[in-house]
């Protein structure tokens, strides 16, 4: 029986000192104001400083000063494990995409149970722009759906 427990002890302990795949201050890059353009539409993001371990922000389309769409996100630890978090209107709880890649400034964020978009990527490129990446399977076959940002603030 003490077989038992001390293996129960050693598997908990084990568990709980896992080393998350990336810092939650390694994603201070993002901060600010980025802008981009979709067909006839201006695309944004606006990541707030990291505060309380989070980074918390919002992001959108606008089309002539009107907003067309918008979304809340954030990026914070749970549980040990860092995530993606979309508050997206028409939703009635926000939907969180847990980190599962980071390197060289690339994140995969991914949530195989949501309808789309099953994974979402973000990239700081070397001239400092910003590239992200919604992508999935939507109605049987593989989507995806490409934004690239400057940064503006």
């Amino acid at each position: 029986m003490k077989k038992y427990i001390l293996f129960f002890i050693a598997i908990t302990l084990f568990a709980a000192c896992k080393k998350p795949i990336a810092e939650i201050t390694q994603f201070t890059w993002l901060e600010g104001r980025w802008e981009g353009v979709e067909g006839d539409m201006q695309t944004f993001e606006e990541w707030e400083p990291l505060k309380n371990n989070v980074i918390q922000g919002v992001g959108g389309l606008t089309s002539e000063e009107d907003t067309i769409f918008a979304e809340t996100i954030k990026i914070e630890l749970i549980e040990g494990d860092l995530f993606y978090v979309a508050a997206v209107p028409g939703n009635s709880n926000p939907v969180a995409f847990k980190l599962i890649k980071f390197e060289n400034n690339t994140a995969t964020f991914e949530n195989l149970k949501h309808d789309f978009p099953q994974r979402v990527i973000y990239s700081l490129k070397a001239d400092g722009s910003l590239y992200a990446r919604i992508e999935g399977n939507r109605s049987g076959k593989e989507s995806k759906q490409e934004f690239f940002f400057k940064r503006v603030e």
